[in-house]
C-alpha cells in the first residue's frame, strides 16, 4: 500500500517532465505515408535531455497491384533535446535504421532490404502540457540488397506527440 502511494505521488509531481511519450504523424519522402513514434526519457541535463526513441513508418499506396513505391522503415536511436523545459525546443536524432523498399521506390535503385544510419534535426512545439507538435527533417544513409553503393534518402516528418 505504501509503495502504491509513493508511486502515485512521484507520477503527479508537476515539476517533473513525463518520462514516456508516443505519437502519430505524417511521413514524406520517398513517398507520402504515416509514422508512429514512442520514446522514453533516459537522462535529464541542464542543457540537453536524452531519450531513447523508436519509429515505424510506412509510405506508398496499397491500391497498386504491383506495390510500386511501397516503403517500410523501422528506426531506433537517441533524441537529444536542447533547452529542456522551454515550450519550444530544438532537437537532434541519430541512430540505426532498417527499411524495405518494394516496387519502384524513389531514391533507391533496387527494391529490397536496407540497413543504415540516420540523423535528423527538428523542433518541438508544446501545444499544451501533454501535447507536442514536432516537425523534423532527416537524412538516412543505407546500403543493402542489390545496391551498388550507399543510398541517401531525404525525409520529412510531422508528428503529434502525447506525454504520459
Amino acid at each position: 500500500m505504501l509503495l502504491l502511494a509513493v508511486g502515485c505521488r512521484a507520477r503527479i509531481q508537476p515539476e517533473r517532465q513525463s518520462l514516456v511519450y508516443a505519437g502519430i504523424g505524417a511521413a514524406v519522402s520517398p513517398d507520402v505515408g504515416f509514422t508512429v513514434t514512442g520514446g522514453q526519457l533516459m537522462r535529464e541535463r541542464e542543457r540537453f535531455d536524452f531519450a531513447f526513441e523508436m519509429r515505424a513508418s510506412r509510405q506508398g499506396s496499397d491500391d497498386s497491384p504491383t506495390q510500386d513505391g511501397k516503403f517500410v522503415q523501422i528506426q531506433a536511436g537517441v533524441k537529444q533535446t536542447a533547452s529542456p523545459g522551454h515550450p519550444r525546443r530544438l532537437f537532434f536524432k541519430y541512430g540505426a535504421t532498417w527499411l524495405r523498399a518494394n516496387g519502384d521506390p524513389k531514391f533507391i535503385d533496387v527494391p529490397g532490404d536496407y540497413f543504415g544510419v540516420f540523423g535528423s534535426v527538428g523542433y518541438d512545439i508544446d501545444l499544451s502540457e501533454r501535447w507536442t507538435l514536432s516537425p523534423e527533417f532527416q537524412l538516412t544513409v543505407v546500403d543493402g540488397e542489390g545496391s551498388t553503393g550507399s543510398e541517401v534518402i531525404p525525409q520529412g516528418f510531422l508528428t503529434l506527440l502525447f506525454r504520459f
